[in-house]
């Protein structure tokens, strides 16, 4: 979608910026509630979930997520 497309390059810095992998799966066995919609996944299990594209709330819930991990 353009706002999948939009907020990607955006994502992917965060990501890569926090020391996570950034990765599009194109048909997702998941239900997808809306777009964009983000899964954090760890060894491939869900650990969070989050629909939207506002880069704080983004990089609020990777920090958390690496902050957990640490």
């Amino acid at each position: 979608c353009g706002a999948c497309k939009e907020f990607k390059p955006t994502a992917k810095e965060i990501a890569d910026e926090l020391g996570f992998t950034f990765k599009i799966l194109a048909n997702p066995k998941m239900d997808v509630p809306f777009f964009p919609y983000f899964y954090m996944m760890d060894a491939g299990e869900v650990v969070q979930q989050w629909g939207g594209v506002q880069e704080r709330k983004y990089r609020n819930v990777l920090k958390r997520a690496k902050k957990s991990k640490d």
